[in-house]
């Protein structure tokens, strides 16, 4: 039974640290502007009659940083993709004896 185990464990296929972390960020950016909504609502229906700035402030920094996570991932992607100065694809293209699937 340990060995079917073993053979699961191998075949799976783990994801990429960088990759699970962008995945958690898209997630906790969703979530907090969501709540970040919902307060403004909450604050709007109950009366606060001051200013929301801090709500603005927040999400905008929150979406900056995603975003940079994000151009930082696609860079790193870029450089992993490429062979010799080349588009991996574009390797592919010129050897076309190795099965890519």
């Amino acid at each position: 039974m340990s060995g079917k185990r073993l053979e699961r464990e191998s075949t799976r296929r783990t994801r990429e640290f960088s990759k699970v972390l962008l995945i958690q960020e898209s997630i906790l950016i969703w979530i907090l502007s969501l709540a970040f909504i919902l307060l403004a609502f909450r604050c709007v229906k109950d009366g606060y009659t001051g200013s929301l700035p801090w709500l603005a402030v927040t999400l905008t920094g929150a979406w900056s940083a995603y975003g940079v996570s994000q151009a930082m991932y696609y860079k790193k992607s870029e450089k992993e993709n490429t062979a010799g100065g080349i588009v991996f694809e574009t390797a592919m293209k010129q050897n076309p004896r190795v099965d890519c699937d």
